[in-house]
């Protein structure tokens, strides 16, 4: 299963950043994405530090409540897709001003 995982995620991370590096317009739309994920991504954890701390359950596994979000893994699985495309990007035009 990690295997497929990391196979997927590189054909995804290829698929996005070859798209940026054919588009403008589809690399912007991919920051956005990224950035509208991000702002998801902490929503969801401060969420439930915020309860976690409220509820006094500090030493607790109630924090990883996280990892049954929906928002959250959609969220961080687009990230990590991002980030590897954007560093790869980076790699193949070491020079440019993105």
């Amino acid at each position: 299963m990690t295997i497929i995982i990391g196979i997927l995620l590189a054909v995804a991370s290829f698929a996005a950043g070859w798209i940026g590096y054919r588009s403008a317009i589809a690399r912007m739309v991919l920051g956005v994405l990224a950035s509208i994920a991000l702002f998801l991504a902490s929503t969801v954890i401060g969420s439930a530090a915020t309860r976690t701390i409220m509820d006094d359950t500090i030493f607790m596994t109630e924090i990883h409540s996280v990892l049954q979000s929906a928002t959250f893994l959609t969220s961080v699985a687009y990230l990590m897709v991002y980030g590897l495309s954007r560093i790869a990007l980076q790699a193949v035009q070491p020079n440019s001003k993105r």
